[in-house]
């Protein structure tokens, strides 16, 4: 009995142990997830921010360029003789400015998309990251559960196993004293076969 205790008490505490175990690597999992759902948003807001940046630089360089244009333009025209002041030259340059501005706001709009896009494939990374972690974790409380019940199980096994052993010593100590207490007592005696006459009935003993 005293060895079957240790056993099931033994066999109970590494159920737990294991259960416990996993819980705790599916924890630490679930933390790197979420870190790496971090770090992948982060990434998408700096990304973000180089994006807009490079736009500014691209539309100063743009207005650098329409600027120039626009002043060779007019050096062209005095060269030649053509008053700044007329429809035509006025025409010119509110085309050259026209079209500045048009590359101007291209350069905005496709620099707010690609800025945009950039932050939902982050928002997204994160979200994933989080999901998985949050899944992680609940297959370490299922583990640490898990190991519990096992735990638990294989005590009231133990105890039941037990139980039964400690009945079937007492039984066995019982027919041990009654066929003491009939040898003394001479019932039985000179019977053939183990047979005991106690009046109409007759007890056989195995």
């Amino acid at each position: 009995m005293v060895g079957t205790a240790i056993a099931g008490g033994m066999q109970a505490y590494g159920q737990y142990k294991e259960g416990s175990a996993t819980n705790k690597y599916y924890k630490g999992v679930a933390n790197a997830q979420e870190e790496q759902g971090r770090i992948e948003y982060a990434r998408g807001e700096k990304q973000s921010e180089l994006i807009q940046d490079s736009a500014k630089i691209t539309g100063m360089k743009q207005n650098t360029e329409e600027a120039q244009v626009a002043a060779q333009q007019r050096a062209t025209m005095v060269a030649n003789g053509i008053d700044l002041s007329s429809v035509t030259s006025a025409d010119l340059a509110s085309e050259t400015m026209s079209k500045g501005r048009f590359d101007e706001l291209a350069i905005r709009y496709n620099a707010d998309i690609n800025s945009w896009n950039t932050m939902e494939d982050a928002k997204y990374k994160k979200w994933a990251q989080y999901t998985q972690a949050s899944q992680s974790r609940a297959t370490g409380k299922n583990a640490l559960s898990a190991g519990k019940t096992k735990a638990f199980t294989t005590l009231l096994s133990t105890a039941a196993s037990m139980a039964g052993g400690a009945m079937l010593a007492g039984a066995g100590g019982g027919g041990a004293g009654t066929m003491a207490q009939a040898g003394k007592s001479g019932y039985g005696a000179g019977t053939p076969s183990g047979v005991f006459n106690t009046g109409k009935m007759s007890v056989f003993l195995k």
